[in-house]
């Protein structure tokens, strides 16, 4: 019974020693955005977001972005968007406390169909939904002069509009302008009737 609590004892101190020799994991670099899903624009059309680097370790750091597609099975063209998207500046360089902003721009092309492209589902930019990411936007960042880097995968997809109706902001203004509508369509009723009383007079002279 003692040699069964003794080996036990042994096994709980060597795996609390274990834990203590693990160094603690921590990005030196944070970001304002843990995703950029479910952006909207038409085919031809270019998006724009921000994105906001800080500094949170001692010491200069060096870093790049990069893209990535996870390829998984069954995947159709749509879940590789990679090449519609870029990032100023690409390169930098942060201290800690400093804060510097990118700008992502996601070019669509011309003859993209409606839908949800860069991944499977709208849900793909919250937590516990990784498996339904496939296209990413990466930081990587080192000491400047080491070679260790640390970054984090930032989800990325977009909703691609269908064809805007040219009749659709004619209708849209007259919704949100009820009371203009009604006041040019008396005048235009009242124009009418005084051309044909007009008419009407002139006909009978």
């Amino acid at each position: 019974m003692v040699k069964k609590r003794c080996i036990k004892l042994a096994a709980i101190l060597l795996l609390a020693g274990l834990a203590l020799a693990l160094p603690s994991v921590a990005l030196a670099t944070s970001v304002d955005r843990m995703a950029l899903c479910n952006l909207e624009g038409s085919s031809g059309e270019t998006i724009e977001a921000q994105i906001i680097l800080e500094g949170t370790e001692g010491g200069e750091r060096s870093g790049y972005w990069e893209t990535h597609y996870k390829q998984v099975d069954g995947d159709d063209a749509s879940m590789d968007i990679t090449s519609w998207v870029t990032i100023e500046p690409a390169e930098y360089v942060i201290k800690e406390g400093e804060s510097q902003t990118f700008t992502v721009r996601l070019e669509i092309p011309s003859g993209a169909a409606p839908g949800l492209w860069g991944a499977t589902s709208t849900e793909a930019g919250q937590a516990g939904h990784s498996d339904e990411r496939r296209t990413y936007l990466i930081f990587k960042d080192t000491i400047t002069g080491g070679n260790v880097y640390s970054g984090l995968l930032i989800p990325v997809s977009v909703k691609v509009l269908g064809k805007a109706n040219p009749s659709a902001s004619v209708i849209g203004w007259v919704k949100a302008n009820v009371m203009v509508s009604i006041l040019i369509l008396v005048v235009i009723v009242l124009l009418s009737v005084m051309l044909r009383k007009r008419r009407l007079a002139r006909a009978s002279a």
